[in-house]
């Protein structure tokens, strides 16, 4: 009697058990069902409440942007081109060139760690009828005119000799500063690595490599220019440093180098190869353009130009590039 009591009363507990977790299990089911149904509903809600937001851009005060160069091989390509920066949304290029700006160079020396400048050496640059430089091109863009009526009279660049750009726009003033460093002599240059180039028409090209040992002391850096079939009837230093490459000797200071570079040149074409020595503030101008220019708009982390010209909304450059060059043809 006793046996089946127990049985009867374990079973009584069983079946609780039994129907409790039944019960848990229904609750469960339905209120992951509801909290499902919940879910949707807040989706759909929410790709329903859909708001259009209008960014303004500002538009901001107008800079003067400067591209100056002073070099010491080819005159022509000593100039000075001033424009305006514009909104991101415009469209008037026609009146970016700066037109009738005072523009002069005068060639000087650091003494005592203090520029001394020649002031009988001043020039003055103007809008000049170029015939290198493209009709369409010449506005805002400043020679020396010496160019037209005495070319081997024109203003030329000095190793080791210091230059001082001033412009006048008739409201500001603004100064530059740049110096032309020894030229760093090119060793020779040897072209191979040759290759099948496959979004070319398989062309059959090769690469240059530069040798030249670098100097020993820190902070050299250098631009490498080359002009070939493709880019031989550009002008400016835009027009060719599309092929340019950067250099720093952070890492190789004092040693042999053996640089390679990878664009590759169609076998038979001839190569006009510029090695350009430079100050670390040039180097800094240009590499902070470089990362400027590569990012994603307006709405990427913005990149601040390290400018070395002076005075009130102005950015730009003043390059002076001390030059070596060889040229090569392409086996």
């Amino acid at each position: 009697m006793k046996n089946k009591l127990v049985i009867q009363f374990i079973q009584s507990i069983a079946g609780l058990t039994s129907s409790n977790i039944t019960m848990k299990l229904l609750l469960r089911r339905s209120v992951l069902t509801q909290l499902f149904i919940a879910a949707v509903g807040c989706c759909i809600s929410l790709t329903a409440c859909e708001k259009n937001i209008d960014i303004k851009i500002d538009n901001n005060e107008p800079l003067l942007v400067v591209e100056a160069y002073i070099n010491n091989q080819m005159r022509d390509y000593n100039y000075v081109a001033l424009s305006r920066s514009l909104d991101y949304f415009s469209t008037d290029f026609q009146g970016a060139a700066v037109s009738n700006a005072t523009v002069t160079v005068t060639e000087g020396e650091i003494i005592n760690q203090q520029y001394v400048w020649n002031r009988s050496s001043k020039v003055q640059l103007l809008e000049a009828n170029i015939p290198a430089v493209p009709a369409n091109f010449r506005k805002g863009v400043y020679f020396d005119p010496r160019l037209v009526t005495n070319s081997q009279g024109a203003l030329i660049g000095v190793p080791g000799k210091s230059y001082l750009l001033e412009i006048s726009d008739g409201q500001q003033q603004y100064t530059a500063t740049t110096t032309l460093l020894p030229p760093l002599p090119i060793d020779s240059l040897t072209v191979g690595f040759s290759y099948r180039d496959t979004d070319d028409n398989n062309k059959l090209k090769a690469r240059i490599t530069n040798h030249y040992k670098d100097p020993d002391t820190l902070n050299n850096t250098q631009f490498y220019y080359y002009r070939f079939s493709e880019n031989r009837n550009n002008f400016g230093w835009g027009g060719i440093s599309r092929s340019r490459a950067f250099g720093v000797d952070d890492v190789t200071n004092g040693q042999q180098l053996h640089l390679t570079h990878p664009r590759g040149f169609v076998v038979g074409d001839t190569v006009n190869y510029y090695m350009a020595s430079v100050t670390r503030d040039v180097y800094n101008f240009w590499d902070s353009y470089s990362k400027a220019r590569n990012n994603n708009g307006p709405f990427s982390t913005p990149v601040t130009l390290m400018s070395n010209v002076k005075g009130d909304n102005v950015t730009g450059c003043f390059t002076g590039l001390s030059l070596t060059s060889k040229t090569v043809i392409i086996k």
